[in-house]
This record gives C-alpha cells, sequence and structure tokens, in this order.
C-alpha cells in the first residue's frame, strides 16, 4: 500500500500536489490542514475520495501523529504561515506553525522511518548580496528588531533541525527553498502580489505597490514546483538542499505594468511606503533571484513557462472564476 502523508494540502501548493498524487498510483493520502490560510475550497472536489483522510487541525493538536504515519511511503510537508501580509499579521503563530509543528513532524518520520520534503523558502537568503542565490549562498538577514526576518529564522530552525538528525542518521529529508510560487487557485488575501494586482486591474482597481517597485522577483509556476516535487521524491537525494525558482527576473512596478496592458484595464498604479503598511518592523530584500543549476542538473528539468505565459494563464482564469 502506498501512503503519503501531506500537512498543509488544503493551501494553493499542497491542494496542486493533493490532485497529482490522486492521478498516481497512491492509495491512500492523510492529509493535515487547519485550514488557517488554507481553503477547503481548493480540496472539495476531493474530500469524499475513499483516497483521503483529511484531518482538519493543526499539526500541533493532533492526537497520536505517530499512529497516522505508521506505514506511510512519504511525507511532503508543507504546512506553514504563507504570505508576507499573514506573517507579519501572526507572527507568533507562525512561528510556533514553522518550528513546533515541523518537530514534530520529523519526529514522527524519524519513528516510523518515513522519508520526507520539506519546504523552506527563499527568505533564508535574507537581503544577501550575491547576483544570483544558489544552496550555498550566505544567508544576510536582518536584527531582530526587523520582525520579518522571524520566519526566515524559523525556516532556518527547522532545516538545521532535518539536517542534524540526517547526520545522525536519523531521518532522510529533502530541503526545497521556494521562491515566489504562482498558480490559477493562488489566493490573494495573503498579500500575494500576482493574484492581488490581477484582481484590481480586472475590476480597474488602483493597484497598489508597497516600497518604490523597483525590487525584482522571480515567479515560478506551481505545476512546475510539483513536478520537482515528485521527482525529488523518487530520485531520494536525501540530505541535500534544492532551490526551486525560475530565474527570469521582474521588478513589481514592470510586473504591474505587464498586467494592467494584459487585461486593458484603467487601474492606476499607487505606491505606498512599506512603513504605512507593516511599521517599522518590516525589510525587505531588493532582489531575490535563484540559481536552480543543482535542482536542474539532477533531475535533467527546467521551468516550463515563462512569466507573460503564467499571467496569461493566471487572467483567463480569473475571468472564468
Amino acid at each position: 500500500m502506498k501512503k503519503i502523508i501531506l500537512t498543509g494540502g488544503a493551501g494553493f501548493i499542497g491542494s496542486n500536489l493533493l490532485s497529482k498524487l490522486l492521478e498516481s498510483e497512491v492509495e491512500k493520502i492523510v492529509l493535515i490542514d487547519d485550514l488557517s490560510t488554507g481553503s477547503k475550497e481548493n480540496i472539495n472536489k476531493h474530500i469524499d475520495n475513499k483516497k483521503v483522510e483529511f484531518i482538519n487541525s493543526k499539526i500541533e493538536e493532533v492526537n497520536n501523529l505517530d499512529k497516522l504515519f505508521e506505514n506511510a511511503n512519504f511525507c511532503y510537508h508543507l504546512a506553514a504561515g504563507v504570505g508576507v501580509q499573514y506573517i507579519m499579521e501572526n507572527l507568533s503563530k507562525s512561528l510556533l506553525t514553522n518550528i513546533i509543528a515541523t518537530h514534530q513532524v520529523l519526529e514522527a518520520c524519524q519513528n516510523n522511518n518515513v522519508p520526507v520534503l520539506i519546504t523552506s523558502t527563499s527568505e533564508v537568503y535574507g537581503v544577501s548580496q550575491d547576483e544570483v542565490w544558489d544552496e550555498n549562498t550566505r544567508s544576510l538577514i536582518g536584527p531582530t528588531s526587523k520582525l520579518r526576518w522571524s520566519y526566515a529564522a524559523s525556516k532556518m530552525i527547522d532545516e538545521f533541525i532535518a539536517l542534524s538528525l540526517y547526520e545522525e542518521g536519523k531521518l532522510n529529508p529533502i530541503i526545497v527553498r521556494l521562491f515566489n510560487i504562482i498558480g490559477p487557485n493562488q489566493l490573494s488575501k495573503f498579500g500575494m502580489v500576482v493574484p492581488k494586482f490581477i484582481e484590481s486591474a480586472l475590476k480597474n482597481e488602483d493597484i497598489i505597490i508597497h516600497g518604490s517597485g523597483e525590487q525584482t522577483r522571480s515567479f515560478t509556476w506551481v505545476e512546475d514546483v510539483i513536478n520537482y516535487f515528485l521527482i525529488l521524491s523518487e530520485l531520494k537525494p536525501y540530505g541535500e538542499i534544492f532551490n526551486i525558482g525560475q530565474p527570469e527576473e521582474i521588478c513589481i512596478k514592470d510586473l504591474a505594468t505587464k498586467i494592467i496592458e494584459k487585461t486593458n484595464s484603467n487601474s492606476k498604479i499607487i505606491y505606498v511606503p512599506h512603513e504605512k503598511v507593516f511599521g517599522n518592523k518590516f525589510d525587505d530584500p531588493m532582489r531575490r533571484t535563484p540559481g536552480i543549476k543543482k535542482i536542474v542538473s539532477l533531475t535533467g528539468v527546467s521551468p516550463s513557462i515563462d512569466i507573460d505565459s503564467m499571467l496569461d494563464k493566471i487572467i483567463q482564469f480569473k475571468k472564468e472564476s
């Protein structure tokens, strides 16, 4: 019996992974999600599938977590706070989820000899000045007074725990650092920039940019991410870290302009200082560009579509939904 544990399975990435897993030979998926940032709508079409056992709970509050992990073949650990806006509004809650819940998941994996893919984040690189961030780039996060970096610190702790257990021969982890994943069913309410801009443009509402708009980001298609997850789980590169992203950069003001043009919108671009939105506890890297040679070399797979194609697909989805 092929049994999979999927935490955070009702979220944007998790629900896409769930759909893909159900197309495979998996016989049972234990899905754990408290729906704090996930959505029941994302999994409604699968909720009555006999292969899916949905546990609507925080990981920290699940009874007999070890028992759930018995006889599992693999764990995809995606549960985490998500989105800059959500993180800044739920700092302590996000920290506890990222550290305590991850510790408990790793412990259950360890006790049941279950390999695990752990989703980390590009945030761990902080404001590194390296032109391209590869897996060995030194982290440069801000002071603790800039609470935005608490998320990065918590994810770094997750990585350290997993890699320490691997070195001790107690756990088989694969760590992936994700760079700005986007796709059709992504929600805008947690500060996700692409769906937020598109929804505003389709309504001819002002598009709000936090900061100067000169900051650049690299956006990655969610189906490419899921494909990498599945390949990595088959290849079993335990104890390794991989960036997953799209190296193509675009600055945020150009992104807004492009979306306005693609939607034939009358929206205006409004610039709002970060301090006005998040107070003085916020900090923001000006560039965030992934080096993906390592994962492309291992898998032989490169990102499949560019930013224009991604935007076209999401705009069409938003128009139809």
